[in-house]
């Protein structure tokens, strides 16, 4: 990982530190006898007139926007804004453009040539795989922020460089880059999925979720509307959208007007702001609703992976259950959706994406606008995921069950998906147990290889694994 950007070491204490306030203290002129109070103030002035100068010559010092470089040479390489990255990472110049322009090569007839945002996350790299695979060309983009384990997402980065997808290290915020990535690439597509993720961090670190869920949205849209040509958008939102609706499954139609967190609100605001967009720029938007998304590679942050995680450690797991009442079970149930699915959803809303009306960022006719939920149709407890991970670890959990506490998460998720299977042709084909036995195989063998082959062992001969809890953690670790 990138060494951590500090600000140089001293340098507020050699702006404004002791000494000096010392200085003032032992130097000042003894009082007059006749004025004794317009001497001690003139001191006091002089003193926090010292104080003042120290903090603005330490903010000057370590902002990074203290000392703007000059501006650059079209063809030399210029620093990607990170709101998150540890370091700045370059972008331009000649040899830059020329990987840009081959990832985003398309390589079969009528193919598309798509920009996927976020594509080192877990959506996107499995996403991008597919399009590269089938022939696309395929550019990514992503900011390798700290939300979680930057080096899981360098590894997702790894697997499509060696497919020849290169991802962009830059931030989706950055409207110098966008308008450059346009400029380099006629792209047809864009597959936006670059977001702030996560449900209860917003709590934690509200502004993220505005500057990357809002922000980075508009900023994406209007380099798409200046582009020339302009490209169809298929981006991801959330079900959380649906917030405290209590009709179930929960359908396209239904009101989203009341969102449970942060989170559920900015992918809200960019539903609506997709719509500003389409009405008066002719843009192209796909609104693709996901519900609990899983699979190997995924993310550290969802219950599955964490569960799995201490499961293995022998720590003690806390399985939340709602506070009754209404028609929904006590127990939490998410709709849990393989990502295999959701990717076939994502690739079949980009195929079917009408084209962008606009031209010279004006509307030029009616341009398409559409949501849909991709969700697996059968929500499962949180309960029975436990009870599959036990089975599939041959480790025995130690559960915390409590009451859900207020943080945006809502007790009960189930997609109606009836839409995306008549327009999309979507079908998810895959149950929770068969996607997570995919998943635990890929953790073992990503992050504890000898369990995995102990594990595979055990598997070819009777079956007879050890299912102590601390045998397995003792050997995980």
């Amino acid at each position: 990982m990138a060494p951590q950007l500090t600000g140089a070491p001293g340098s507020a204490a050699a702006a404004g530190g002791k000494p000096q306030f010392h200085h003032y203290h032992h130097h000042r002129l003894p009082p007059r006898h006749h004025h004794p109070s317009a001497t001690s103030l003139l001191s006091k002035l002089a003193f926090w007139s010292v104080c003042s100068l120290s903090l603005l010559l330490a903010f000057l010092l370590l902002s990074p926007s203290a000392a703007p470089a000059p501006r650059a040479a079209p063809e030399s390489p210029r620093r990607s804004l990170h709101a998150s990255s540890p370091s700045f990472a370059s972008w331009g110049g000649a040899a830059w453009e020329k990987k840009v322009r081959a990832s985003a090569r398309v390589r079969r007839a009528r193919g598309h040539s798509v920009l996927v945002t976020g594509a080192a996350g877990f959506v996107g790299c499995h996403a991008a795989a597919a399009l590269r695979r089938r022939g696309d060309g395929v550019l990514g983009l992503d900011n390798f922020n700290g939300y979680y384990d930057p080096a899981l997402k360098r590894g997702r980065a790894a697997l499509l460089a060696r497919s020849g997808v290169y991802v962009v290290d830059g931030d989706i915020a950055d409207a110098e880059l966008l308008a450059k990535l346009f400029d380099v690439v006629p792209f047809t597509h864009v597959l936006h999925l670059a977001a702030q993720a996560g449900v209860r961090h917003a709590l934690v670190d509200p502004m993220s979720y505005v500057r990357a869920n809002v922000a980075g949205l508009v900023a994406l849209l209007e380099a798409a509307r200046a582009a020339d040509p302009q490209p169809a958008i298929v981006w991801a939102s959330s079900s959380s959208v649906y917030g405290l609706n209590s009709h179930v499954p929960f359908s396209e139609h239904d009101r989203t007007d009341r969102p449970a967190s942060l989170y559920a609100a900015t992918k809200k605001a960019g539903e609506e702001i997709a719509h500003v967009y389409n009405h008066i720029y002719g843009l192209s938007l796909t609104a693709l609703r996901f519900f609990t998304v899983y699979g190997p590679w995924g993310r550290p942050d969802m219950a599955y992976f964490f569960f799995t995680r201490d499961i293995l450690a022998g720590r003690p797991i806390t399985v939340y259950e709602s506070a009754g009442g209404g028609t929904h079970q006590t127990t939490i149930s998410r709709d849990f959706t393989y990502i295999d699915d959701i990717v076939k959803g994502c690739v079949a809303a980009l195929d079917t994406a009408g084209r962008s009306t606009g031209s010279g960022g004006k509307k030029r006719g009616p341009a398409p606008f559409r949501t849909y939920n991709l969700g697996n149709t059968s929500p499962v407890p949180v309960t029975q995921l436990v009870d599959l991970l036990e089975k599939l670890l041959k480790v025995k959990a130690v559960r915390k069950v409590v009451k859900m506490p207020r943080n945006g998460d809502v007790p009960y998720t189930h997609a109606n998906v009836s839409l995306a299977q008549r327009e999309l042709g979507y079908r998810p084909s895959t149950d929770l147990q068969t996607g997570l036995k995919k998943f635990v195989r890929w953790y073992l063998e990503y992050y504890h290889p000898e369990l995995a082959e102990k594990q595979k062992h055990h598997g070819s001969s009777n079956g007879k694994g050890s299912r102590g809890r601390n045998g397995s953690s003792s050997s995980a670790r």
